[in-house]
């Protein structure tokens, strides 16, 4: 469980609330007591997500918002504010999966937008008024996908080792500053962007698990949270591994499939 003593009260802002991981942290930061803001495409999962929350006593705001757009993010955020108080923690859960082979600029250039840049707009909507006030905290998922390159997924494991990057740096020059910055990298979490063949693999962790293991690394100020610990300790054995090794290895693993995102 989380720390309602943490989260009851702080404003908490989430892009992908309406499913997956960005959806099991809105209900539970709502539960906890935290007054919810959520920004996603989807109105009527949005309004679902924020039923679910209310029902359980918690507050709720919804925007519907293009993540990759900058000023909708920028109207999106102002207004959530306006109802729920001022950005305690921002949450950057909105990604999209699309398979890289054969390679497609237009499906690679989708996912870079949704997973990097709306990422980067949530940030930028909220990190000025954090750094005036000198409080807050930011945290994006990334993956481990971020570590090695798979087969299959060259824009996905891009788009998140991009997300592990842009936090690293920030994080530098943000913690000074007295704002907290978390990098969240899951493997596979059972979300709607995983196939029910990837359901069956091993080490496959529920969205709720998931909410509760970067929540809780937002409470203790952590600046990482890998998981399962099984899955990252192998990323990053592959990827010490020389190329001759590590390429006909990873040539073997099963392949992330797309499924609805």
């Amino acid at each position: 469980m989380i720390s309602k003593i943490f989260w009851r009260g702080k404003s908490v802002l989430v892009t992908g609330g309406s499913s997956g991981i960005g959806r099991a942290i809105a209900k539970a930061t709502g539960a906890a007591g935290a007054n919810v803001g959520l920004i996603a495409r989807r109105h009527d999962q949005l309004d679902e997500t924020a039923s679910i929350i209310r029902a359980a006593g918690g507050q709720a705001a919804t925007v519907t918002c293009d993540v990759t757009d900058h000023e909708a993010m920028a109207r999106a955020v102002a207004g959530l504010e306006a109802s729920l108080g001022h950005t305690d923690v921002a949450i950057a859960s909105a990604g999209i999966h699309r398979e890289s082979w054969p390679f497609n600029a237009t499906a690679a250039r989708a996912v870079i937008d949704t997973n990097v840049t709306g990422t980067i707009n949530l940030i930028a909507a909220v990190l000025p008024g954090m750094l005036t006030r000198g409080a807050g905290h930011l945290c994006g998922i990334a993956s481990i996908a971020a570590v090695v390159g798979l087969p299959g997924n060259a824009a996905y494991c891009a788009s998140k080792a991009a997300v592990v990057a842009l936090l690293e740096s920030l994080r530098l020059d943000c913690v000074p500053a007295g704002v907290g910055v978390t990098t969240a990298c899951p493997g596979l979490v059972d979300t709607p962007m995983i196939t029910d063949d990837e359901r069956k693999h091993g080490g496959v962790v529920s969205a709720d698990d998931a909410a509760n293991r970067i929540l809780h690394a937002i409470e203790r100020g952590r600046a990482e949270v890998w998981f399962p610990r099984g899955t990252a300790a192998a990323a990053r054995l592959a990827r010490g591994l020389p190329p001759s090794i590590r390429d006909p290895m990873l040539r073997g693993q099963p392949r992330m499939r797309d499924a609805r995102s």
